[in-house]
């Protein structure tokens, strides 16, 4: 039979370096997770960066469109507004005119109705 006979700092330095061991596995875990953290950050920040890259070359661009479609609707709104008038001249006075000459003359019928009934 093997008898195992231990001194006191025999067996603290053996559960110091059974500690030692075990931490350093988790200590390599956690260097591996590490590193693949920041490869997926450096990816993804090399991404981002070819996205704002692209937003940028494409940003002349981006503002002349919008200023041709101000533009546009500037003019659409100019457009408008002149058919409005035109509406207004041609349609709405005429017809504004000649609803009161039809109200003079109304009135000059009720009126001359009313004096012959009197």
């Amino acid at each position: 039979m093997i008898t195992l006979n231990f001194s006191l700092w025999e067996l603290a330095l053996l559960l110091v370096g059974v500690a030692f061991v075990v931490g350093t596995v988790y200590l390599v875990k956690l260097f591996k997770s590490l590193a693949a953290t920041f490869d997926t950050t450096t990816k993804l920040m090399e991404d981002n960066r070819l996205a704002l890259r692209s937003i940028m070359e494409n940003a002349d661009e981006i503002s002349k469109s919008t200023a041709h479609v101000v533009e546009k609707s500037s003019v659409m709104v100019d457009e408008v507004e002149v058919a409005l008038n035109t509406i207004k001249h041609d349609v709405i006075d005429p017809v504004v005119k000649a609803a009161s000459v039809l109200k003079r003359g109304l009135g000059i019928f009720q009126t001359r109705n009313r004096k012959d009934k009197v």
